[in-house]
């Protein structure tokens, strides 16, 4: 049986770290869209990545809903550093207690760059950050996202998957998920 590895990615993170996944371990790698349900059965291990958007890990509930029987490896790629707040927001704001039971979730650093935004979101961001920057007593987190819109940030390193290509690997060997 193969190993896939499926990603959904708007700003090109996601996407960099299921090519480097795939690559490393030899396995298939497709965008969710053009995966469909009934190919499930056809694979023996698979690993889906998405990015979060407002705090949404984007296709995740499709995703859930696919795979309610069969456990796949998932990782969530977004802004943050490793802040645990954020990760455990991330968790909490995706998932049920039972999914991230079932599942085995991995959280993989991705960057902010506000530049690539388009269309209305773009119009809704900058409408947004002008409010934020008329504020006198700004909050911390205030702070840190114009800090984010002005500042792109890049977090995303081949480094940080060496927890999950280990999980993974391990998977191959023994079928033992989790």
């Amino acid at each position: 049986m193969s190993n896939i590895v499926l990603y959904k990615s708007k700003y090109g993170n996601t996407l960099q770290y299921a090519q480097w996944i795939a690559e490393d371990l030899g396995w298939e790698l497709r965008d969710l869209s053009d995966f469909k349900r009934r190919e499930i059965k056809n694979y023996q291990n698979i690993i889906f990545g998405s990015g979060v958007y407002i705090g949404k890990m984007n296709k995740i509930k499709k995703v859930l809903s696919w795979f309610k029987k069969k456990p796949i490896i998932i990782f969530a790629c977004a802004g943050n550093n490793y802040d645990q707040k954020a990760i455990a927001d991330i968790k909490t704001k995706n998932f049920t207690e039972d999914q991230l039971d079932f599942h085995k979730f991995f959280y993989l650093a991705g960057g902010i760059d506000f530049n690539k935004v388009t269309g209305i979101q773009r119009k809704m961001l900058n409408f947004f950050f002008k409010m934020i920057e008329k504020k006198s007593n700004r909050t911390s987190d205030e702070e840190e996202i114009l800090n984010g819109f002005y500042n792109p940030s890049n977090y995303v390193d081949k480094a940080n998957l060496d927890d999950i290509l280990a999980y993974a690997r391990n998977l191959q060997t023994t079928n033992d998920f989790k």
